[in-house]
């Protein structure tokens, strides 16, 4: 699932202006190679391919999460593993093996870093999610200890990425970075490239450099157990229903139970007050989004389009009508972003208060999709899918390439998958395919 919907997700990534920009660029794709440029552009090298393909994962904040890492691994792990996988003729169970080490080793990284690093500015999902991205790659082609201990050393040296950049095409390039550098690092060390023996533990190493030795190492010491991270009911896999931060998807569940079960109109309401953790509060506090990528991190505009349209899809995240809808606009202007004072990181609290004087109240400890008693519906799930792939490729292909993956286990070539996300446009047509 974790695959599939981060393939989905790229699929439509892809078309974003962004990612145009990044691939046009000089320098970047410009040879024909051994890995797909998702959804888009043919063939290049497969550092180029992770570099643009781990972009349009990440483009419309629309990829999964996970609470062990505080961020989205599957975007940081998926571009640069695929793009190896391709070139080496991997099969679909080894991509999902591979897949698998990634994201618990990202998941351990992440116990032992990771709320330090998002609490002071940090975004895991590239600092730390290169790691994760390290180890797939590592798995896929067998490198031995040492060498794999090399390239996570080299990557101590590459990692990057704050949360200044949050609500601009810059954050997703982030994850592209870490996916593109994760796989330089492996390669570099296939070949006997070396980084410093204590590239962590060193007094000016990336233990010391990033989290000023506040961390747990017990996570990267203790031998692994059952129970996969992947699965665990609270912090594993998160599928995204909202193409928003994360942070705001309880927020939406919220709003959304009000507006359904109360019947309201735009009109009818005076004040609207949402809170959530103060953890999650800084990056959502956006009252005046203008826009699509910073409207993605605003509490109060995702809150407004979905009073007044009943759904927050990616159309409410293009820049144009809808950023500027009057009573979106006026919807804001009445509510307010707050924190609460409850121990739940991942929860909300919604007031919306009436012309009648009435309090409607809800709160969550976690949006839907969160956890796993209360996850997105496989309805949810496909039409989710559908959305994001027939945008790019058109309803037939997405279809194919959903049936292909439900049976990834059985592919015999990951070139299987990578075929189907080609764009191609029709014989003679040299009009440039714009998102949306």
């Amino acid at each position: 699932m974790a695959i599939t919907d981060t393939l989905g997700v790229m699929v439509a990534g892809a078309g974003h202006e962004a990612v145009e920009i990044l691939a046009d660029t000089l320098g970047i794709g410009v040879d024909a190679g051994l890995a797909t440029l998702v959804g888009g552009r043919g063939r290049t090298g497969v550092l180029d391919a992770a570099l643009v393909n781990g972009t349009a994962a990440h483009m419309l904040d629309y990829d999964d999460s996970n609470s062990d890492l505080f961020g989205h691994l599957s975007a940081a792990i998926l571009p640069s593993l695929l793009s190896l996988a391709e070139s080496e003729g991997a099969n679909g169970r080894h991509l999902l093996v591979s897949f698998l080490a990634g994201y618990e080793a990202g998941c351990r990284f992440g116990n032992a870093v990771s709320r330090f690093q998002y609490t002071h500015g940090w975004h895991p999902t590239a600092t730390v999610g290169i790691f994760a991205a390290v180890s797939a790659c590592a798995v896929l082609i067998g490198l031995d200890d040492r060498r794999t201990a090399m390239a996570l050393g080299i990557a101590t040296h590459l990692a990057s990425g704050i949360k200044s950049n949050f609500g601009s095409m810059t954050k997703p390039l982030g994850v592209g970075h870490a996916s593109r550098s994760a796989l330089m690092a492996v390669l570099l060390a296939k070949r006997g490239f070396t980084s410093g023996e204590r590239a962590f533990e060193h007094h000016h190493g990336y233990f010391s450099v990033f989290n000023q030795n506040a961390l747990d190492t017990e996570p990267l010491l203790t031998p692994w157990s059952p129970g996969e991270k992947i699965l665990d009911p609270a912090k594993g896999l998160k599928q995204k229903r909202f193409p928003c931060c994360f942070a705001i998807a309880p927020i939406l569940d919220c709003v959304a139970d009000i507006r359904n079960t109360e019947g309201l109109d735009p009109a009818d309401i005076v004040a609207i007050v949402l809170r959530v953790h103060p953890i999650r509060f800084p990056h959502i506090d956006v009252p005046d989004p203008r826009t699509g990528l910073a409207a993605k991190f605003s509490a109060t505009y995702c809150a407004a389009r979905m009073l007044v349209a009943g759904r927050v899809e990616v159309a409410d995240f293009e820049d144009g009508g809808r950023l500027v809808d009057q009573w979106t606009r006026e919807l804001i202007a009445r509510a307010s972003l707050q924190t609460y004072r409850r121990e739940q990181l991942s929860g909300a609290e919604v007031d919306i208060t009436t012309r009648n004087g009435h309090v409607l109240s809800r709160s969550v400890d976690a949006a839907r999709g969160a956890t796993s008693d209360n996850p997105l519906t496989p309805a949810m799930v496909s039409e989710k899918f559908d959305d994001c792939v027939s945008r790019r490729l058109g309803t037939v292909a997405a279809s194919a390439l959903w049936q292909r993956l439900q049976a990834l286990a059985d592919c015999s070539d990951v070139a299987d998958l990578t075929a189907l996300t080609r764009f191609e446009a029709p014989s003679g047509d040299t009009r440039e395919v714009h998102y949306g």
